[in-house]
């Protein structure tokens, strides 16, 4: 079976998607599951970046990791078989994302992946997580490296949105916190911040430069209130050998131990948490890099690795689905025209 994939940028065309020994785009091991998911199904599907194949006809079943309306026409009127979407990112993100707005595509796909644990019914929408690649465990700081590192670190871009449950602002009101207080416990990394920032120390290629650095790093996903939204964010921290301060899926409980991290909401204010932070003892800490190693050697952590990714794909590439219906082109095209204009007016600040 020739499967084509629609990556998530067109820096990923050519099978860069695949290519691990690509230092920017595989920083932190980024791309390194999907190099693993490839490797594993070769015997049985054949898979490329979808500018791989000159004719769609030829192509049994395309996967969108990203939603390219006119690509998804072509495979419409090419007769694509299959046709299988991945609303990675959740709403506030991409407002596509929500349970209403996926109802308006649904129809243009056999099946939607999607990590939102609320809306699978294995009949359209599947289960699937953000698959990382595990390659060690970690070491246990000795006394003397724990007393020299920094307190806590936020990478992030600077990124702003109007959902209610969105997690952008409360990063800001730490950030904040920080900036105004005295010290240099705590260091901000990513892109779009102002380099006046007196906490800010630029953009970084790997976490993990960063992370060893420091005792603990913020570690809030892009939205709350929601289940099974578990991105790298969280096992970012584990592998760099940093505790996360962490706040994002509502039911996290399901998938990691709460002796791993640091329970964010659990707090009244940022100056709780600060000194809740401050005043923990390296014994107390060591506690937590060990309930990171235990989960990292336990079968917990598979349901996140490339092998569960390729066990949730085989499912829907093996499953026999009813015949599309004649797909509603006007409409596709409607959506297609709309989120153009409103992704102009964005850039412009128009809405």
């Amino acid at each position: 079976m020739k499967i084509g994939i629609v990556p998530f940028y067109d820096g990923l065309l050519n099978n860069k998607l695949f290519d691990i020994t690509d230092c920017n785009l595989n920083a932190d091991n980024l791309i390194t599951p999907y190099f693993e998911i490839k490797e594993k199904l070769k015997d049985t599907y054949d898979i490329n970046t979808i500018d791989k194949y000159s004719d769609l006809q030829d192509v049994d079943c395309v996967l969108f990791f990203y939603l390219d309306y006119k690509l998804l026409l072509r495979c419409i009127k090419n007769g694509v078989k299959k046709l299988v979407y991945f609303a990675w990112e959740p709403e506030v993100v991409d407002e596509r994302h929500s349970k209403k707005n996926l109802k308006k595509i649904e129809s243009f796909f056999d099946a939607i992946m999607t990590w939102n644990d609320d809306i699978v019914d294995n009949i359209k929408y599947f289960k699937i997580n953000y698959p990382y690649f595990f390659d060690k465990l970690i070491s246990v700081c000795t006394i003397e490296e724990f007393n020299k590192k920094k307190l806590l670190v936020n990478i992030s871009g600077n990124k702003f949105s109007s959902h209610k449950s969105e997690l952008y602002s409360e990063r800001l009101k730490v950030i904040r916190f920080y900036e105004q207080g005295c010290g240099d416990t705590f260091e901000l990394y990513g892109r779009g911040w102002s380099k006046g920032m007196r906490t800010f120390k630029g953009e970084c290629l790997r976490k993990s430069d960063v992370y060893r650095n420091f005792k603990f790093a913020l570690c809030l996903e892009n939205m709350c209130n929601v289940n099974g939204y578990i991105t790298e964010k969280i096992f970012d921290c584990f592998i760099s050998g940093v505790v996360p301060v962490y706040w994002g899926a509502n039911n996290v409980l399901n998938y990691i131990p709460k002796e791993c991290y640091i329970d964010y909401p659990k707090f009244n204010n940022i100056c709780e948490l600060d000194n809740f932070l401050s005043s923990m003892t390296y014994q107390d800490y060591v506690k937590y890099i060990d309930n990171i190693n235990r989960y990292l050697q336990s079968s917990k952590k598979d349901l996140f690795t490339s092998s569960f990714f390729c066990e949730s794909m085989a499912i829907v590439l093996q499953k026999e689905f009813c015949k599309r219906g004649k797909a509603n082109i006007w409409k596709l095209n409607y959506y297609r025209i709309y989120y153009v204009i409103k992704g102009i007016l964005k850039k412009v600040d128009v809405v």
